[in-house]
């Protein structure tokens, strides 16, 4: 495996991706099927994941904390939300809010 020379470009691509993927299933779906579709709102939560951990990787690679910069700190911190916690826990207005 090589090094990767740019890997704030990488996680930059990366997080872009992701966040068009959400924009798809966004389109595709409401809020009813957010509330109806387990697959559907399970799909989101991992996504939003993903786009935590390149929020995390960018500001990485830069040399920056996550906290310095509000939006890839809120994604973070909605990163944190979905991975530690138990479904019946999360907080699905927030999640719905960010989608």
């Amino acid at each position: 495996m090589t090094q990767d020379a740019r890997p704030d470009r990488h996680a930059l691509l990366e997080f872009q991706a992701l966040l068009a993927q959400i924009a798809v299933l966004r389109s595709e779906g409401d809020a009813d099927r957010f509330t109806a579709d387990d697959r559907y709102r399970w799909v989101l939560h991992r996504l939003w994941i993903a786009a935590g951990n390149e929020a995390l990787a960018f500001t990485q690679a830069i040399g920056q904390p996550v906290r310095a910069d509000r939006t890839r700190a809120n994604l973070y911190d909605l990163r944190n939300h979905l991975a530690r916690s138990r479904l019946p826990d999360i907080d699905e207005s927030l999640v719905r809010r960010f989608t």
